[in-house]
């Protein structure tokens, strides 16, 4: 089956984010991506912004991340930006990845990922 691609690459936020002592002094740079696919045929024909996926919301989304509390774990932001994808019902898979790039000297970059399907996230996040 063919899909369609929204894809977001390496959008810049500045977030609370972390367990370490010193990455609670203040907010740090993370890197955020995102490929959401839907069938070709959810999209028909592209007249208008309505008729395809509007990026301008997901990126929105991620930026207003720079005003939340500190969050001590990535991972839940992660669930929160898979969930959120999701609410968009021609969603049928997210892959999304959420990387530090200033938590330590000698590593470019630390984070987490996810590739998942509509029902297998649905059936993961019933079972917590």
């Amino acid at each position: 089956m063919s899909h369609y691609h929204c894809i977001i690459h390496n959008a810049h936020c500045a977030v609370r984010l972390g367990i370490h002592e010193f990455e609670k002094e203040g907010p740090q740079n993370i890197l955020v991506s995102l490929k959401l696919s839907f069938p070709f045929s959810a999209l028909q024909r592209i007249r208008h912004i309505g008729d395809t996926v509007d990026y301008e919301p997901l990126r929105n989304f991620i930026q207003s991340w720079s005003e939340r509390p500190h969050v001590a774990l990535i991972e839940d932001l992660l669930d929160e930006l898979v969930s959120h994808c999701f609410d968009d019902p021609r969603v049928e898979h997210v892959e999304a990845t959420i990387r530090k790039t200033t938590i330590f000297e000698e590593v470019e970059e630390i984070g987490v990922g996810i590739v998942t399907s509509r029902q297998d996230w649905h059936a993961l996040t019933a079972r917590r």
